[in-house]
């Protein structure tokens, strides 16, 4: 009997170190922020473009917006970024962290040349959504299958070398520390800001209103309205934003970030055109009527981190000019 039940003990040890192991194993895996897709694809730029957007529709995606990036300088090279809605995977984001959610419920596609050809990358959702979704490891699954989705849509149409190669920073979790202890780190639920709270107008008054202001192109870095979303069963509006040279002007300074195969390419940091457009958000809540944003330094360091610290702090000023300059447009279409 006491030699069943030390057994017994020892089987049960066992299998809680495994599950120590296991948790261990998934706490530590790494995801970088895009992901190849197809490399050096076998038709033009155009010819991809067309065959992604048909694809997409044909797979229940809905294309919001299919936008030309800003390249730097003389920069031959072309990007274009697709924005795509499934209403099926945004109702489970918005399910894990309504908060949140509107944050992560859109895809971003991004074909873009270099001089190795024409390629397609997309946002991985493993990294974005272990953000904004704060380390809930209860998604993995499902940031999985969509990715799955994602690259099946693009490799059944698109012909080309098949890559999983990733790029963009490395992070082993979803929280973003802060840069040289002081810049921009924290918990993603505690980086959106409330740009305005409007408690004497209606919700869809409001929505009409940040879509009027946002339309308007900003003086100093371009942004302007490219897309806009509702979202079933909540009263939630998502705008897409971005513009020229705020988007060039990021490229530049990403230049090849941590892939140094890139570094002697002419222009590297198109291949991060995917960082684009930025989200703001219109909620109906029982304090009234928010505008929200997204802390700009913290944004610019999910999708761009690997551009080292240095480059961060040479170009410290950028985000919040951004912020300025979008907090403008929404503060203007309110009559603020």
């Amino acid at each position: 009997m006491k030699t069943q039940r030390f057994s017994i003990l020892i089987s049960v040890i066992f299998m809680f170190l495994m599950g120590l192991n296991v948790g261990y194993a998934q706490e530590k895996k790494e995801y970088r922020v895009y992901q190849y897709v197809i490399e050096s694809a076998r038709r033009s730029f155009e010819e991809v473009s067309e065959a992604i957007e048909n694809s997409a529709v044909t797979n229940g995606w809905q294309v919001l917006a299919k936008v030309d990036g800003g390249v730097p300088g003389e920069c031959p090279y072309k990007t274009r970024v697709f924005v795509l809605y499934d209403s099926v995977y945004a109702k489970q984001i918005m399910d894990a962290n309504s908060l949140t959610g509107p944050f992560a419920v859109v895809d971003r596609v991004n074909l873009f040349e270099d001089e190795n050809g024409i390629h397609v990358s997309v946002v991985n959702p493993h990294s974005i959504n272990r953000t904004i979704l704060m380390d809930d490891q209860a998604y993995e699954a499902m940031s999985e299958a969509h990715l799955q989705a994602l690259r099946s849509m693009i490799t059944a149409i698109v012909q080309g070398t098949v890559s999983e190669k990733e790029y963009g920073q490395k992070r082993k979790k979803g929280y973003i520390g802060r840069t040289m202890g002081v810049m921009a780190g924290g918990s993603f639920d505690g980086k959106i800001n409330d740009e305005a709270v409007v408690t004497d107008k209606e919700f869809l008054e409001v929505v009409a209103k940040v879509r009027e202001g946002l339309s308007q192109t900003g003086e100093k870095w371009g942004m302007h309205l490219v897309y806009e979303l509702s979202l079933p069963g909540s009263d939630v509006v998502l705008f897409g934003t971005t513009g020229s040279p705020m988007d060039s002007k990021s490229f530049d300074i990403v230049k090849a970030g941590s892939d140094k195969s890139r570094k002697d390419f002419r222009c590297p940091g198109i291949a991060y055109g995917g960082a684009y457009p930025i989200e703001v958000v219109v909620r109906k809540t029982d304090e009234g009527v928010k505008v929200q944003l997204l802390d700009m330094m913290y944004r610019m360091k999910m999708y761009f981190e690997d551009a080292g610290k240095w480059a961060f702090m040479k170009n410290m000023g950028m985000p919040g000019s951004i912020h300025d300059e979008l907090r403008k447009q929404i503060k203007a279409g309110l009559g603020l």
